[in-house]
C-alpha cells in the first residue's frame, strides 16, 4: 500500500466535513437494492374499498419509510354513453380505469413504491381534499376521464404543494388545459399513451429518490486509517483483475497500481455504510490533489459505484454535490448512469466538449449487459489508475444538468455523440483522459455556454422529454444550454 502508514498522508483529513447532505438531510438513507428494484413494494388493487386502501397503505408509516406513498384519485361520469368524451359505456369506462390501474400497480411494484387508489371516482373535491390532508401522501396522481374538466383542475388547484400527475387520454381539446399547465409542481399529462403511467409512477420514485440523496464528502474523518485495514482480500483482487482483463490496453505504470486503486472502492462502501450515505463525492487527495507523494485517486472505484447504481462524484467543490443530484435522477429515472465532466468545446464545429477521468461503464443501463471499451491510463500524467472510456459514436445522448442546489435551473439538451478517445487520441488531444464531444440540437453558439458550475453531465440516449417531465413535477425551469428558459410540456 502506498504511504497508508504515513501521519504525512492523513494530515488535515478531520478538518474534511463529511457528511454533508445534498437535499433530505437526516432522513433515513436507503440502499441500492431498494433503490433499483421494488422488492416488498405495497400494490393496492381496485377492487377493496376506500377505507382499505387507506388503511393498507398509510397506516404504518414504518413499514414504507424507504418507499413514496403515491395516491390516485378518479374524476369519471358514473354512467357512459352519450355525444361526449371520451365516448364510453359504462363497462368501457370500467375496463379503461382497470387498465390504469393494472399498468401503474405493475410499475409500482417496478419501482419500488406503495400505491393506493385513493377514490374510484370522486364525487365531492372538498371531501376528497380533506382525504389528501389527512393521508398526506409525498405524490399525486389525479387521472381525469370526463370531458367535464373543471372538477380535475379544482382539485389539482387546491391540493397543495404535493406534486401530482394530471393525466387523462384525450378527454378535452383546445386551451382547456392551461391553468393545469401553470401549477407549481404539477406536470399534465394529456396522451392516449396507457402505459406512460409507468413513467408517471417512475417520476414520482425519482423525486422521491432524489430528495433524500445524502452524498458522503471523501476523504473523511477515518477514512485513510480504514485504509490501511484494507489487505489484498479476494474482493480486491476480482476488482482489480475485472478491469485489467477486460481493458483494451493498461498502461505499464498502471500494472502495479491496480489493486491500492481497487481498496478505495472497498473503503468508500464501508464509510458509506458507516455514515448513513447513498452517495459519495471525492475531492482533495482522492481527486485532484492525487496522483503525487503516494496519493492514488479514486477514478477507478467511482466508476464502478456508479455501474452499481450509486451517485458518485468527483470535484465536489466545484458546484458542491449538483453533479450527484444529476447522477440520482439518471440513475432512477432513466436506469443508466450519467457522465460527469468538464464543460469545454469545439469551437470550429461548434461542438461540446466534456471532459474528465471517470466515466461508467454501463453506458446503455444499469440491466443491460454492455459495457463501454476502456483504457486503463495513468492519472494526467501522474501516479494513479483513469479508465478511458469510448462513448459509442453516432448515438443519441441528453446534455443534462443542475446549474446549482442553490436555484432551480436545469438544462436539458439533445445531442448526439460525435466523437471520442478513438477519434482523439491522447496525446495529441488534451482534456481529461475521457473525451466525449456533442453535436448538439441547438441553433446557438457553443461559445455562450452557460458555465456557472465547470461541469456538465450527459447520458446515453435520447431522454430530453421525460427529463422535462421531471423538471415540471420538481418544479424546476427547464433551460438551454445557453441559460435560456424551455417552454415545454
Amino acid at each position: 500500500m502506498r504511504k497508508n502508514d504515513t501521519q504525512a498522508r492523513r494530515s488535515g483529513q478531520s478538518k474534511l466535513v463529511h457528511a454533508r447532505c445534498s437535499g433530505g438531510c437526516g432522513r433515513p438513507a436507503f440502499g441500492r437494492r431498494r433503490f433499483l428494484t421494488a422488492a416488498g413494494a405495497t400494490v393496492l388493487t381496485t377492487q377493496a374499498s376506500v377505507l382499505d386502501f387507506a388503511s393498507s397503505l398509510f397506516a404504518a408509516e414504518s413499514e414504507s419509510a424507504d418507499r413514496p406513498r403515491v395516491a390516485v384519485v378518479y374524476f369519471r361520469r358514473a354512467e357512459g354513453g352519450g355525444c361526449v368524451w371520451p365516448p364510453s359505456s359504462t363497462g368501457e369506462l370500467a375496463q379503461t380505469q382497470q387498465l390504469h390501474n393494472k399498468t401503474m400497480q405493475q410499475a409500482a411494484a417496478k419501482y419500488g413504491v406503495d400505491l393506493a387508489v385513493l377514490t374510484e371516482r370522486v364525487t365531492d373535491v372538498n371531501a376528497t381534499l380533506e382525504q389528501i390532508s389527512q393521508r398526506k401522501p409525498d405524490g399525486l396522481i389525479a387521472i381525469g376521464m370526463d370531458f367535464d374538466v373543471a372538477p380535475w383542475i379544482e382539485f389539482c388547484q387546491k391540493r397543495g404543494d404535493i406534486p401530482t400527475v394530471a393525466y387523462a387520454n384525450i378527454v378535452h381539446m383546445g386551451r382547456n388545459f392551461e391553468p393545469l399547465r401553470k401549477l407549481p409542481s404539477t406536470l399534465l399529462a394529456h396522451t392516449p399513451r396507457v402505459e406512460w403511467l409507468d413513467t408517471a409512477i417512475r417520476l414520482h420514485r425519482t423525486l422521491w429518490d432524489v430528495n433524500r440523496l445524502q452524498v458522503l464528502d471523501c476523504p473523511c474523518e477515518g477514512y485513510y486509517e480504514e485504509l490501511e485495514t484494507v489487505g489484498d482480500t479476494d474482493e480486491v483482487k476480482a476488482i482489480a483483475d475485472f478491469y485489467e482483463k477486460n481493458a483494451q490496453w493498461v498502461e505499464p505504470t498502471c500494472k502495479p497500481l491496480m489493486m491500492d486503486s481497487a481498496k478505495h472502492y472497498v473503503v468508500l462502501r464501508r464509510m458509506m455504510k458507516r455514515h448513513g450515505s447513498n452517495g459519495v463525492a471525492v475531492t482533495g487527495s482522492l481527486c485532484v490533489g492525487a496522483g503525487k507523494d503516494g496519493y492514488l485517486p479514486a477514478c477507478m472505484a467511482l466508476s464502478k459505484l456508479l455501474d452499481e447504481g450509486i451517485p458518485a462524484q468527483c470535484q465536489a467543490k466545484h458546484g458542491g454535490h449538483a453533479q450527484a443530484y444529476v447522477q440520482r435522477l439518471a440513475l432512477s429515472l432513466l436506469g443508466r448512469p450519467s457522465y460527469m465532466g468538464n464543460i469545454t468545446f469545439d469551437n470550429l464545429a461548434n461542438r461540446l466538449i466534456l471532459s474528465h477521468c471517470t466515466s461508467a461503464l454501463k453506458l446503455d443501463g444499469l440491466d443491460k449487459d454492455y459495457r463501454a471499451p476502456f483504457k486503463i491510463r495513468n492519472f494526467h500524467a501522474n501516479e494513479g489508475v483513469s479508465l478511458q472510456v469510448s462513448w459509442p459514436l453516432e448515438r443519441e445522448a441528453t446534455i443534462l444538468d443542475r446549474v446549482s442546489l442553490a436555484n432551480d435551473k436545469f438544462i436539458v439538451a439533445s445531442a448526439n455523440v460525435t466523437a471520442n478517445n478513438d477519434v482523439y487520441q491522447q496525446p495529441p488531444c488534451g482534456g481529461c483522459r475521457t473525451i466525449v464531444e456533442f453535436d448538439l440540437d441547438w441553433d446557438g453558439n457553443i461559445m455562450d455556454l452557460d458555465v456557472t458550475d465547470l461541469h456538465g453531465s450527459a447520458v446515453l440516449g435520447d431522454f430530453r422529454s421525460t427529463v422535462l417531465q421531471f423538471c415540471k413535477l420538481a418544479d424546476l425551469t427547464p433551460v438551454d444550454i445557453a441559460g435560456e428558459p424551455i417552454s415545454a410540456l
